[in-house]
């Protein structure tokens, strides 16, 4: 899925060798030492005509050869092993946030293809500003061109298993279709949900009930992030409709602006994969 245009990868072989400078490794280097330490010694030996201790420290020297060849080669799994389990806690860690950004980045073209040019682009900024800052690994490792394809593999499969009550599959590309999935999924999640249905709803797309409590919903498919006007709009359906909540849905985000308003007038704003968990983010789990 992973397709960098040469000004990425460019980017990318910057970033490996700003890390690469401050990196550890190089057992190898142990192995050295001791064989050029041992030569050493024997050329002061054989100038000295000891030959028996010539044979002892030949023997030793040749035994450390074949034992460092042996263990580097454990000692290369195991490294590489662990930069896997570096990366994969990573990712981990920040899971909800590459769960939201894939949903954000990732759609449907013209002709029904998935789109991931948006999100590819987000994996390269995770690598380099998130990833490569907390990775502990040895210089040759961060060269690898498998590293960075494995931290592509994790940053996908982290991102898509993120929010498993919503699938970017599923996601209508309708705005009206979507109205009625936003309402589906509540439903599905202890709210009794209705869409409202198009002209005459007063900024509302989805009135939802949980226990006693109302909440107006205004659903918003935008590629983009949404703006003010969402917000202006499920406030004053808010109003309209006697609610005790206002919260709007979609899947791009929304503008600093929008959030400030939104936090100014009480009203939330959520990304898709958040609906399952809606009445735990509303405080109403106590209340069916």
């Amino acid at each position: 899925m992973l397709g960098l245009d040469p000004v990425q990868e460019s980017e990318v072989k910057k970033s490996k060798d700003r890390y690469v400078a401050g990196s550890k490794g190089g057992e190898g280097w142990i192995v050295v030492l001791v064989v050029v330490g041992g030569l050493i010694y024997l050329l002061s030996k054989g100038l000295e005509g000891d030959l028996a201790t010539i044979v002892i420290v030949a023997g030793g020297l040749l035994t450390v050869v074949a034992l460092g060849g042996y263990y580097s080669g454990g000692s290369e799994k195991a490294r590489t092993e662990e930069a896997h389990r570096q990366i994969r806690t990573i990712t981990e860690k920040h899971q909800d946030a590459l769960g939201k950004i894939y949903r954000q980045k990732v759609y449907q073209g013209h002709y029904g293809e998935q789109k991931y040019e948006a999100f590819d682009k987000e994996v390269n900024y995770f690598y380099q500003n998130i990833i490569l800052p907390e990775l502990n690994i040895s210089e040759d490792l961060l060269l690898l061109p498998e590293l960075y394809e494995y931290v592509v593999d994790q940053v996908y499969i982290t991102a898509e298993s993120a929010f498993p009550g919503v699938s970017i599959d599923t996601i209508p590309h309708d705005p009206i279709e979507f109205e009625h999935w936003t309402a589906s999924v509540l439903n599905m999640h202890g709210w009794d949900a209705q869409a409202t249905q198009g002209s005459g709803d007063q900024g509302s797309d989805v009135v939802a009930i949980y226990g006693r409590h109302k909440c107006i919903i205004q659903c918003k498919l935008y590629r983009s992030p949404v703006g003010n006007k969402a917000v202006q709009e499920v406030s004053a359906a808010k109003t309209f409709f006697d609610g005790d909540s206002a919260v709007v849905v979609g899947k791009s985000g929304y503008t600093r602006s929008a959030m400030q308003l939104a936090d100014k007038n009480g009203v939330r704003l959520i990304d898709v994969s958040e609906l399952p968990n809606l009445s735990n983010a509303l405080g109403l789990s106590n209340l069916t």
